[in-house]
């Protein structure tokens, strides 16, 4: 008798443990989830933030600089054309719809475009921003594209958001 109480208390005690780390579990992959939210607030509010030359100098030294691996959340990418503003924004618009993206905001004064779209087998949510300049004095329009994403602790496979609209958007563009 004296064995089987001790049998069933070492079942209790287990099935406790494995409730108490089952939950723990569940807890940490929902903060995880929490902490990595992509924000619309997490990209810049004006084309003139980023470094369009320091990626024009980078994608003409190398063949395939790092912001184009899979692996990576950015893309850059320039035209030998002038393109006007409102064409540009349009293209944008579409290269985002395209890929799933729903416009949140298209800023033609500040030249940014985000996107954002829901749920897909990799990732819970994604936000992109694209941002352009027109140089006027070197003739050619220069795109830079930049994702986030909200993805659970498992972290799913690697592929580059941004590269994908970016491809997107240059097929538009020629």
């Amino acid at each position: 008798m004296k064995d089987i109480y001790h049998k069933m208390t070492e079942n209790n005690f287990n099935n406790y443990n494995m409730r108490q780390i089952l939950i723990a579990f569940t807890l940490v992959i929902i903060l995880q989830g929490c902490l990595s939210t992509a924000r619309v607030s997490d990209f810049p509010t004006t084309s003139s933030n980023i470094d369009f030359d320091k990626y024009s100098k980078e994608q003409s030294e190398k063949k395939e600089p790092f912001w184009t691996l899979e692996t990576s959340n950015e893309y850059y990418f320039e035209k030998q054309k002038l393109i006007q503003d409102d064409d540009l924004i349009k293209f944008i618009s579409q290269a985002l719809m395209n890929d799933g993206y729903k416009i949140f905001i298209a800023d033609k004064s500040n030249n940014y475009v985000i996107g954002k779209r829901g749920l897909r087998a990799n990732e819970w949510n994604t936000r992109t921003g694209v941002y352009y300049k027109i140089d006027t004095v070197k003739n050619k329009t220069q795109i830079y594209i930049s994702s986030r994403i909200t993805q659970d602790i498992t972290g799913g496979w690697k592929s580059n958001r941004a590269k994908k609209v970016g491809l997107i958007l240059e097929n538009l563009l020629n």
